[in-house]
């Protein structure tokens, strides 16, 4: 069954005579005739009762009319959905890390539910390694992680620059000594921030114990009531002044970049993306 067939149908049942129909579809009469007798023969029903030069709908017919209209007007509405002018439509999916969502992101969320009313936005939280499977996989088109992406499949602009810090108990001095005393809080293996601390303590530091603590609201107040020290992004910790005289902090400078980038799948670009992506 074609869109065209019922068309035609549909044309013939407005105007009431398959000449008028034809005057108006700017097509000879036997073309309409023929798609009516293919349309009648693929569904098995008389569309129409044939009385000398008049055309009576039957029942059957009506019940497809009430279809055939449906769908003719889903089908316009389809064709409309992308033309130059509209407002961009789409269904964006996008993972990001928690810093991202919480400190980064809100104001550039706003403004392309704002700007892109009609795009369906979908974001999901994640760790660094399970967004970029996600996003190799297919089921996201956008992820905000830490880069640079080193990846055949994969492309990386810089987002929004962020550095991790060394968080400790106010009493505390920063020694190996004095640290191997307390708990160390990280996140899952899945988070690349994890990633660098496990590098930054391997050769000097011997805590406690090391416990995974997937918030970093809980990461201060446990630090600020001195139970054990945390690296954590610098945006989280700028977030929360009123734990900063609970605190000892320094940035990591000898860690590398924690900066944040956007992630794309190179043969995969899109407006939706690029937009979201604009400054």
């Amino acid at each position: 069954m074609k869109l065209s067939q019922l068309n035609f149908f549909c044309t013939v049942v407005e105007h009431g005579t398959i000449a008028a129909a034809a005057e108006r579809l700017h097509c000879v009469p036997s073309n309409i005739t023929t798609r009516i007798k293919e349309l009648e023969e693929e569904l098995g029903a008389s569309l129409f009762s044939r009385e000398k030069n008049r055309l009576l709908i039957t029942p059957q017919g009506r019940l497809l009319y009430s279809r055939a209209t449906q769908l003719l007007q889903l089908a316009q509405e389809t064709k409309e959905l992308f033309v130059h002018d509209a407002q961009p439509q789409g269904v964006l999916r996008m993972g990001a890390l928690d810093v991202a969502l919480t400190q980064h992101l809100p104001p550039h969320i706003v403004r392309y539910r704002r700007t892109h009313p009609k795009v369906e936005l979908h974001i999901r939280p994640g760790h660094s390694f399970q967004l970029e499977r996600l996003l190799v996989e297919g089921e996201l088109d956008l992820i905000v992680t830490d880069g640079p992406i080193e990846h055949p499949l994969l492309a990386s602009s810089l987002a929004f620059n962020e550095r991790l810090v060394l968080i400790t108990p106010k009493e505390v001095r920063e020694t190996a000594d004095e640290l191997n005393t307390l708990e160390l809080y990280v996140f899952g293996k899945n988070c690349y921030y994890r990633h660098q601390v496990d590098q930054w303590i391997s050769e000097r530091i011997k805590p406690r114990a090391m416990l995974e603590i997937e918030s970093y609201p809980t990461i201060l107040a446990c630090v600020s009531a001195g139970l054990g020290f945390a690296c954590i992004p610098e945006s989280i910790l700028n977030s929360a002044p009123d734990v900063h005289a609970h605190l000892n902090s320094r940035a990591l400078d000898e860690l590398p970049s924690s900066d944040i980038y956007y992630v794309w799948r190179k043969q995969h670009t899109s407006p939706l993306v690029e937009n979201f992506m604009r400054k």
